[in-house]
């Protein structure tokens, strides 16, 4: 298997030396394995291989799945919930992140999934993940409007 950049895409050369252009890097389990289980999928959204541990990687081919990886990886981290309002779809947030405020939707309350001890992560209608890494932290007026997710 060999990875390289080619402009702004990603493109792999199978075992049999078949080449893919186009592929992309989708972390198996962005939040709880991050530095782990990297599946290369194709343009038909196939896999094609899976990359158990990236830090076997000889150095150039982690370089380029790290980069490829960096283009791809866009996880807000909530800091603090402004509102949520009922919508004829869904509810409303309103929050600060560590990437500054925003808006987005969220279709049903399987939106919102914990994942284990006091960390959520909410998915929005464009399918983008937040992550609440530690409830406890968040201010209490945030904790209280989250009591009914977890």
């Amino acid at each position: 298997m060999k990875l390289f950049l080619n402009g702004q895409s990603l493109t792999l050369t199978d075992a049999s030396g078949t080449r893919h252009d186009n592929v992309r890097p989708v972390r198996l389990f962005p939040l709880t394995e991050p530095r782990r289980w990297i599946s290369i999928v194709g343009e038909n959204g196939r896999e094609l291989t899976c990359i158990e541990d990236p830090s076997l990687l000889d150095p150039e081919q982690r370089q380029v799945l790290e980069a490829a990886m960096a283009k791809r990886d866009f996880v807000p981290v909530i800091q603090r919930i402004i509102t949520i309002q009922r919508a004829s779809d869904g509810h409303d947030w309103h929050v600060e992140t560590d990437r500054g405020s925003t808006a987005f939707r969220i279709e049903t309350d399987e939106s919102i999934q914990n994942l284990g001890g006091s960390r959520l992560v909410i998915i929005d209608k464009a399918g983008t993940r937040y992550l609440i890494p530690d409830i406890t932290r968040l201010d209490r007026d945030s904790r209280r409007k989250l009591e009914r997710y977890y």
